[in-house]
């Protein structure tokens, strides 16, 4: 209970100025007396008089209680309730590969990953959610993201994708994590970071970002005894001159006792060999193989389980997926298909501009166009590269032909980096403007005319990626110079998406053109982004160690790709951060808790009220007198 006004309590102070208007009232009453005979023998009145007693009378208690009860009302007595405040809890969940360490005794003995702790204890946290709570989930990992963020109401659908989060990345970038978590705090809430961790990772050696809320680190497992792990690493292979590859292989033992390991190889899903490997303390071992040719895909696996089973196998696949495939019509070859043929990992298939266009144009990655012709009415589907358009073709508004151009260098945007263009010149150049869908790369120059005519340029129309040579080739000199490789080069990986590298690790992404499906080591297949072919996605979902397999849009076996567990950052489970450490780097921060909010019950108008009817009830009783 509460007063809003307790200045209003001196109010009080009427009740003994009622009470002595009762004491001074007139007590005595007229009495007919028959004689003054009777008032003989009465006592004399003593002196002094005997003191007055307090006239207790339905009034005088009437009156007491209608001026205590104004009081009480004019000092605003209130029943407070702090109300309960929403809570925000954001959890940063490490979700590095070391995560997947199953060395947690979980119920009944059984060993659990250091994720799956991790995930129960973000679990057990949305299940206790109030309506109003709101709860985050920022990954820690070498890219943090915002894994989950909702309130309780919203529970069934966190739960179901805190189901589906998956751990396996390589390194961990706490100053990002921290950062991010810190701006989804909300200052009207009651907010906390818990950071789920394993402490398997580095920090920088500045301090780690200040934070609006108070940071709870939470070790799993909560004991600091290093766990050892021995890992396969740097499996790779190279093709020898006869056919047959070169498997290497390396493995590092971060214990500290001798290990002896057994190393298995796989070549096409048959084992082929196993050796014996005596590891010492804190050293590595190397093994190389000789792989038949015409093997498709090779394992090296290390037959003993230990608490970290991800880094133990790695596979790879030999089939050379880095070719590509172009198809040059032309009536002229001769010149291009030289500066195309030099360049590695291009087939090249050269037709007349006759036999355009062919029954299969999707099975290759490059059209290469030399003076179009005329039945090209239409961009087709994927890379193409046009040099030397004619006057009056129908995708290129061409109206007539410039002569005796320069390139203007200081007009070369970055595909002509590198390359030097002094004294090149072009006899013959078709005079056009560049659609509104591209990006000039260069542009011409002369005495005898004021505008500058675009020679090269680029950019993506409807599902194709275009470049242009605006020029005729075999007229300049650039065949005579080293930039006509370097150019066609530079065009190539303009137009052409980058091949996937032989083996990158775990969670690593990697670039792909879109239109693309990638089959995972598990058989799913997942599919990019199939609004254009004329783009390229950042494939990330690599999650899981192993071989991926990539298709084109016709479902064409195009690249692959593996994925290894092994690294040193991930697989030495016996360094660990320290709790005072982290702390220390922690950035302080004013924290102000937020002002809880109160429920107020005031009962003022019940008193006045009451005051009210004393007062009518006790002018009732004088009326009647």
């Amino acid at each position: 209970m509460t007063l809003l006004v307790p200045l209003a309590l001196l109010g009080l102070l009427t009740l003994p100025l009622i009470i002595l208007l009762h004491l001074l009232r007139s007590q005595r009453q007229q009495v007919v007396m028959p004689s003054l005979l009777l008032w003989r023998g009465l006592e004399q009145e003593k002196e002094g008089g005997a003191p007055r007693k307090i006239p207790w009378s339905l009034m005088l208690m009437l009156q007491l209680a209608a001026a205590t009860l104004l009081t009480c009302g004019l000092a605003r007595p209130v029943l407070s309730f702090l109300l309960d405040r929403p809570q925000q809890t954001i959890f940063v969940l490490d979700t590095t590969t070391s995560m997947t360490a199953a060395d947690v005794t979980g119920a009944g003995g059984a060993a659990s990953t250091r994720f799956e702790v991790a995930r129960a204890t973000i679990q057990s946290a949305l299940e206790d959610l109030s309506e109003s709570d709101r709860i985050a989930v920022v990954s820690l990992g070498p890219q943090p993201e915002l894994l989950l963020a909702g309130s309780g109401d919203q529970r069934a659908a966190l739960l179901s994708t805190l189901d589906h989060l998956l751990p396996g990345a390589t390194g961990a970038n706490l100053t990002e994590a921290l950062s991010l978590a810190g701006g989804l705090v909300e200052p009207d809430l009651q907010s906390q970071i818990v950071v789920l961790t394993d402490g398997n990772f580095t920090v920088e050696a500045e301090a780690l970002p200040a934070v609006l809320a108070p940071v709870t680190w939470r070790f799993i497992p909560d004991n600091a005894e290093p766990v050892p792990n021995q890992a396969l690493f740097d499996v790779s292979a190279r093709p020898l001159p006869d056919g047959r590859y070169r498997l290497f292989a390396r493995v590092i033992n971060y214990g500290d006792l001798l290990a002896r390991r057994t190393l298995r190889l796989v070549v096409d899903g048959e084992t082929v060999d196993e050796a014996s490997l005596d590891l010492e303390p804190q050293s590595d071992a190397t093994y190389l193989w000789t792989v038949s040719a015409g093997a498709d895909t090779a394992a090296v696996e290390i037959v003993e389980t230990d608490v970290l089973p991800l880094d133990n196998r790695a596979e790879l696949r030999f089939v050379d997926s880095t070719r590509r495939r172009a198809l040059l019509i032309s009536a002229e070859p001769t010149t291009l298909a030289r500066a195309l043929e030099v360049q590695p990992g291009l087939d090249l298939t050269v037709i007349e501009p006759e036999e355009w266009p062919v029954p299969e144009p999707s099975g290759f990655d490059l059209l290469v166009f030399d003076n179009p012709p005329a039945s090209l009415t239409d961009w087709p589907r994927g890379n193409i590269w046009l040099v030397n358009p004619p006057v009056g073709h129908p995708l290129l508004p061409v109206d007539n032909v410039v002569v005796n151009l320069r390139p203007d260098v200081s007009t070369a945007s970055t595909m002509l980096a590198g390359i030097d263009l002094s004294g090149v010149y072009f006899p013959r150049v078709a005079r056009l403007v560049a659609p509104d869908w591209a990006t000039v790369d260069l542009l011409g120059t002369s005495r005898q005319i004021e505008s500058q005519p675009p020679l090269i340029f680029h950019g993506s129309t409807g599902q194709s990626r275009v470049a242009v040579w605006a020029f005729d080739l075999d007229a300049s000199n650039l065949p005579a110079r080293l930039a006509l490789p370097l150019l066609t080069a530079n065009t190539l990986e303009v137009l052409l998406s980058p091949v996937p590298p032989a083996a990158i690790d775990l969670g690593e992404p990697v670039r792909l053109p879109a239109n693309y499906s990638v089959e995972a080591p598990d058989g799913q297949r997942l599919f990019l982004n199939d609004e254009g072919a004329a783009s390229e996605n950042l494939f990330s979902r690599t999650k899981q160690p192993g071989l991926y397999r990539v298709y084109d849009q016709n479902n064409i076996l195009a690249a692959g790709f593996a994925v290894h567990a092994g690294s040193s950052q991930e697989s030495n489970l016996t360094q660990r951060q320290s709790l005072p450490d982290l702390e220390s780097r922690l950035q302080a921060a004013s924290l102000t808790s937020p002002a809880a909010d109160t429920l107020f019950n005031e009962y003022w108008p019940w008193l006045a009220g009451l005051a009210l009817l004393v007062i009518m009830i006790e002018g009732g009783l004088a009326w009647r007198r």
